[in-house]
């Protein structure tokens, strides 16, 4: 019964870390997008790739962190 338990713990442990992958992925490439039209609209409009990708890494990990946190 133990090796069972153990078992669906790490099932549910790899489903769960495939989830926050994935979403990571589209929230990130949603932010790359919205950055993108923010600064067309800021009047940016030949910005370069290196520059949208920082800033969307940094928004993302600043969202991932901060969800990560707990208040309690």
């Amino acid at each position: 019964m133990k090796a069972l338990k153990g078992i669906g713990s790490l099932a549910l442990t790899i489903v769960a870390s495939i989830v926050l992958i994935v979403l990571g992925i589209v929230y990130f490439m949603a932010t790359v997008w919205i950055i993108k039209i923010g600064a067309q609209w800021a009047g940016f409009t030949n910005i370069e790739g290196n520059m949208v990708v920082l800033g969307a890494c940094i928004v993302t990990a600043a969202a991932m962190i901060g969800s990560s946190i707990q208040q309690g």
